[in-house]
């Protein structure tokens, strides 16, 4: 099965998306990496703002930051 492009008018802008939190997993998976340490490594950088939520210790990013990531990094 030859892989088909999806017309413009159907994929819709990151930004009218829902803002939600995301865990590391997850961010990781949408950016193409298979390990969720690089996401880690990221926001000890300082490239990416984490997040939790109450007393948890688990770390989140918000979809949006994440999404404009790739833009915020000059080759």
């Amino acid at each position: 099965n030859p892989i088909r492009a999806l017309p413009m008018d159907k994929i819709k802008r990151y930004d009218k998306q829902p803002n939600h939190l995301l865990n590391l997993v997850q961010a990781a998976h949408i950016l193409g990496y298979k390990d969720y340490r690089i996401i880690e490594s990221m926001i000890d950088q300082g490239l990416l703002q984490a997040h939790t939520i109450g007393k948890s210790k688990r770390l989140k990013v918000f979809y949006h930051d994440l999404m404009e990531f790739p833009q915020k990094v000059k080759p």
